[in-house]
């Protein structure tokens, strides 16, 4: 058998926080998620609290486990969806509805407008100024409008 260091329990992970590599809680882990022919964990879920969609995390994104926190080795792209997107003047523009990623990098975030249309828009990274608690965009932004 291994050791007890090497060995972790179900308590030991749920209801303990989960941090991105920016030092920001994501949220609390509620499940776990289990390969049933390999009998390996694959990843977690985490509560992002009221309002907010779970996020699953894979295991390639979890650093290790802490005595308190779970910590991943990069920043899931998923955190962004659901964000709001503002241009360079605070305007509300939409939300955002996917990220596109390389190499744990965004290289741009999809945008459902808001209204009736529900266009969407692409934004490439280069065009973002920051991602906080909403996405705002440099004062150079021009939407790419994705077809339906």
């Amino acid at each position: 058998m291994a050791s007890k260091k090497k060995i972790i329990t179900s308590d030991d992970i749920l209801g303990k926080e989960a941090v991105d590599t920016d030092g920001e809680i994501l949220g609390v882990v509620m499940k776990l998620h289990i390969d049933k022919e390999n009998k390996k964990m694959v990843g977690i879920t985490i509560d992002q609290g009221f309002m907010k969609p779970d996020l699953f995390v894979g295991m390639s994104y979890i650093k290790n486990f802490g005595v308190d926190t779970v910590f991943l080795s990069r920043v899931p792209a998923d955190k962004f969806k659901g964000l709001d997107v503002l241009d360079s003047k605070g305007k509300l523009l939409g939300k955002v509805a996917g990220v596109k990623s390389q190499r744990h990098k965004v290289v741009e975030i999809i945008v459902s407008k808001k209204g009736i249309t529900r266009d969407r828009f692409l934004v490439p990274s280069k065009h973002i100024e920051e991602i906080g608690e909403s996405v705002v965009l440099k004062k150079s932004f021009k939407a790419v409008k994705i077809e339906k």
